[in-house]
């Protein structure tokens, strides 16, 4: 019972953080087809590498739980 509110919260997390991705990738390529202003595309280029990698991380994470949960509860 533990992994499975374990993975439910990290599959929550990971929805949330590629939503939130989706919404920054936007975000990031309105501005770059939009202004010119380097530093503010460099800092949104960043936010958003950082906001993937940490959805590749959740996605793992979730797996992992995922896996551990089918093979205790079979």
């Amino acid at each position: 019972m533990t992994w499975t509110i374990i993975w439910f919260f990290v599959n929550m997390l990971f929805v949330v953080s590629v939503i939130t991705y989706m919404f920054v990738h936007r975000s990031y390529s309105e501005t770059k087809r939009q202004t010119s202003d380097s530093a503010l595309i460099q800092r949104l280029n960043t936010r958003r590498k950082l906001i993937g990698i940490l959805s590749i991380v959740l996605f793992l994470a979730m797996s992992a739980s995922f896996m551990i949960n089918m093979k205790l509860n079979g």
